[in-house]
């Protein structure tokens, strides 16, 4: 069993990489903002190298279950360099705040870079480390298996198939911030006196704007109080500039032809780069440092915040291109369903005092 267990190390890797390839298809632009992300130099990853990535691990997949093992030994060397390049990109990120955390680094699974990010990979290495001492000594997958016990096999089998049903249940995406509503319906719970109490209703808790300033290019600094001085204000956080960066900004124009009694903005938590993002929408804010991102404790881009014209914080922070999208579908509903009619005339221009009113609806959103 000892020998055969020897296999496990090449098999992870194998099922890693063409995981990994698969999620990186078609991905050659985000793949490069990685290099981005992590402030390093373009020349780094270039554009060709960028788009051969998916298809160099499926090679080096392919290779570690060749029968011939000196070529074994080449695809574990080239793996155990590649699984090191992918360590130190980890271990940059989370040197860097805010930290990257979007689907930059591939479709599958978390995105956050966090400490148990790195080790992961760390484990990774180690498989690699293990799969080249099992070429050097001449073995391969296929001549362990062959050399090994009935009962050896099964129990690779049983650990294959345990490692595959944890990384299901445990290895999806991950958490992204509670959702926070102005009206949650709890479940029952206790009263101070020890009674029950029944289908509780506790409202938001709304509470003043965190310190922190950002840049409006047309106009300079101005603090969350300033932005939402007159109107509320809907702010969307991106820091990074892949696909789901782009996407915001595609979408940006829309949520603010629905959203007409508030101002929805863009706020870049990095710098913006116009090779990845090109030209940001009118009215994009710039949150130097990501202090506003740090202040609002948000863990994933895009990130989402409501600021009441009243100087209360209306709903959020939601975190992810679905609750985002969610949550300004919550805040059209509120605003349709919660804006009175006005019997002197006021147009739309009059609803900047909506966003003042508990019962306008904006501040039943999350």
């Amino acid at each position: 069993m000892q020998q055969a267990a020897w296999v496990l190390a090449p098999l992870v890797l194998v099922a890693v990489l063409l995981l990994s390839a698969a999620a990186k298809v078609g991905k050659g632009a985000s793949l490069q903002s990685v290099i981005a992300n992590l402030r390093l130099p373009a020349r780094i990853l270039p554009a060709r190298l960028a788009r051969a990535i998916p298809a160099i691990e499926l090679a080096l997949a392919l290779g570690l279950l060749l029968p011939w093992w000196p070529l074994v030994l080449v695809a574990a060397v080239a793996t155990l360099g590649l699984m090191v390049v992918y360590w130190l990109l980890i271990a940059r990120g989370l040197t860097i705040t805010p930290r990257p955390s979007c689907g930059c680094f591939g479709q599958a699974g978390d995105h956050r870079i966090r400490p148990r990010t790195l080790l992961r990979n760390t484990l990774l290495v180690a498989a690699a480390v293990a799969t080249v001492a099992l070429a050097q000594s001449g073995r391969t997958v296929w001549s362990v298996l062959a050399g090994a016990a009935p009962g050896d096999v099964l129990w690779l089998a049983l650990a294959t198939l345990t490692a595959l049903v944890t990384w299901i249940v445990a290895g999806g995406q991950g958490i992204a911030l509670p959702r926070r509503t102005a009206r949650q319906q709890q479940e029952p719970m206790d009263a101070p006196d020890g009674s029950d109490v029944d289908g509780a209703e506790l409202d938001y808790v709304r509470t003043p704007f965190p310190s922190a300033v950002l840049f409006d290019p047309a106009s300079g600094p101005a603090t969350l109080a300033e932005l939402a001085r007159e109107r509320a204000q809907l702010l969307v956080f991106v820091n990074c500039y892949c696909a789901s960066t782009r996407d915001a900004m595609a979408a940006q124009p829309g949520w603010q032809q629905r959203l007409e009694a508030l101002d929805v903005r863009l706020v870049f938590s990095v710098p913006i780069k116009e090779e990845f993002v090109g030209d940001p929408p009118s009215g994009t804010l710039l949150d130097h440092a990501a202090l506003a991102w740090q202040a609002f404790d948000l863990t994933a881009s895009p990130s989402a915040v409501l600021l009441g014209a009243d100087q209360l914080l209306a709903g959020g922070p939601v975190a992810g291109e679905d609750e985002v999208r969610s949550f300004i579908g919550e805040i059209e509903e509120q605003l349709r369903g919660g804006i009175p009619d006005n019997d002197d005339g006021a147009g739309p221009e009059g609803t900047g005092t909506v966003v003042e009113s508990e019962q306008a609806g904006v501040t039943d959103a999350r």
